[in-house]
C-alpha cells in the first residue's frame, strides 16, 4: 500500500454522486484528479430529480481547489474513442505521470428485452462496456512505462450478479466490465498494476432516485461520501498488495481493506 501524495487520477463520470465523492477522497490524501465528465454545463432544472442531476465537472474542480486539493477538469464523452484517448494523454502530458485510473462512469438501460430500443442498448454497451475498455487500452500504456505499477478500478453494480428486473441490458453491460476487469488484473500483474472492481451497494444518486429498481427496497441507501475511504484503499494498491478482486464498499473494513 502506497501514499498518494503526488500521485495523478483520472476519474470519470466525476461531475456528481459517486465520481464526485471518489476525486474529493483522492485530492484529499494529497493525490492530483483529473475530473472528467461531458457535463461542462449545469442542465439539472430539465431532470427529474434536479437536486441529484446537479453538478459539472468545473463544480467538482471548484469543491476540490476550496479545501487546498489539486483538481482540473477535462471534459470527456466517454462514448467517444478520441476523447478517451485525449483525455489519457493530456493527463500525461501535464503531469508527466498517470498512477490511478478509476472507470466510474456509466449510463441506466432500463426496459424488458422485446421493448429495448436499439439505440438505448448501443448507448449502453457503448458507455458501460467499451469505454471502460478503451480507457484501460489508452491509460496503460503510461501506467506500465512509469515502472512505478499503479491501480486501476472500475465502479459496478449489484445488477452483475444479481436479476433486476427491467435491466436485462444494464445487467449484462456490469457483468461484462467485471469479468474484463478481472481479467486485465493477470494480464498487468507482472507490472505491478492492481486491477479491481468495487460495488459500491444502494447509493443516494440520481440513477438510483430517477430508475425504479424492484427487489433491492431491503438494502440501505448511503450518501455518495461512503464510498470514499474504500476507493482511496483501492487506490493505494498494487498488484503486489490487492488485486484481481470484486469487493462490496459495505464489507470494506471486515472482509477486505483496513481502516
Amino acid at each position: 500500500m502506497t501514499t498518494l501524495v503526488d500521485k495523478v487520477a483520472i476519474v470519470t463520470g466525476a461531475s456528481r454522486g459517486i465520481g464526485r465523492a471518489i476525486c474529493q477522497g483522492l485530492a484529499a490524501q494529497g493525490c492530483s484528479v483529473v475530473v472528467a465528465s461531458r457535463t461542462e454545463n449545469d442542465q439539472s432544472s430539465a431532470n427529474d430529480y434536479p437536486q441529484y442531476a446537479s453538478g459539472t465537472i468545473h463544480n467538482t474542480v471548484n469543491l476540490i481547489t476550496q479545501n487546498g486539493g489539486s483538481a482540473v477538469a477535462q471534459r470527456c464523452d466517454v462514448s467517444n474513442a478520441r476523447d478517451i484517448e485525449t483525455l489519457c494523454e493530456s493527463t500525461y502530458q501535464r503531469f508527466g505521470r498517470l498512477d490511478i485510473l478509476v472507470s466510474n462512469a456509466g449510463i441506466d438501460c432500463e426496459s424488458p428485452v422485446p421493448d429495448l430500443p436499439l439505440n438505448i442498448l448501443d448507448d449502453c454497451l457503448a458507455i458501460n462496456i467499451r469505454a471502460p475498455f478503451l480507457l484501460c487500452k489508452y491509460a496503460l500504456p503510461y501506467m506500465l512505462d512509469s515502472g512505478y505499477g499503479g491501480s486501476i478500478f472500475a465502479v459496478t453494480s449489484g445488477a452483475s450478479r444479481g436479476y433486476r428486473e427491467g435491466r436485462v441490458g444494464y445487467s449484462m453491460s456490469k457483468a461484462a466490465v467485471d469479468r474484463m476487469f478481472l481479467s486485465l488484473s493477470e494480464e498487468v500483474k507482472a507490472s505491478n498494476v492492481a486491477v479491481n472492481v468495487l460495488s459500491p451497494g444502494r447509493v443516494d444518486t440520481w440513477m438510483n432516485r430517477r430508475g425504479d429498481w424492484p427487489g433491492t427496497e431491503h438494502i440501505p441507501m448511503v450518501q455518495p461520501e461512503e464510498i470514499i475511504p474504500s476507493s482511496v484503499w483501492l487506490a493505494q494498491q498494487n498488484a503486489r498488495t490487492f488485486t484481481g478482486n470484486l469487493v462490496e464498499r459495505s464489507d470494506f473494513g471486515t472482509t477486505w481493506g483496513i481502516r
